[in-house]
């Protein structure tokens, strides 16, 4: 976290007997929801290998674009590996946010 530029990096590990539980998604909701209000970061970016299709699903499924890849970023025992890097901006959250929880209409 750069708390001067209000950015974070989130990354994240899941047990394979876990995935596709919708665990992630909870979590990563959670977590953006309280960096975005407690924390007042305006950005939060991710580290993703591209040859992760599931991660990236779920970024994509929480609002994150794509905005860039970085060739042959990682050499981790001996395979090197490219990074697609993802952002979500605070305005785009609390959009996604208020359009998926709209306020109940006044009688």
């Amino acid at each position: 976290m750069d708390p001067r530029s209000r950015r974070a990096e989130i990354g994240y590990s899941l047990a394979a007997e876990a995935w596709g539980q919708g665990y992630m998604n909870e979590a990563l909701t959670a977590l953006l929801d309280r960096g975005f209000s407690e924390f007042a970061l305006n950005r939060v970016e991710a580290d993703v290998d591209p040859r992760n299709t599931a991660s990236i699903k779920c970024l994509a499924r929480l609002g994150f674009a794509l905005e860039g890849l970085l060739r042959q970023r990682w050499i981790v025992g001996g395979e090197v590996s490219d990074s697609a890097i993802y952002g979500l901006l605070r305005d785009e959250w609390v959009a996604r946010r208020s359009a998926s929880n709209p306020e109940p209409s006044a009688r």
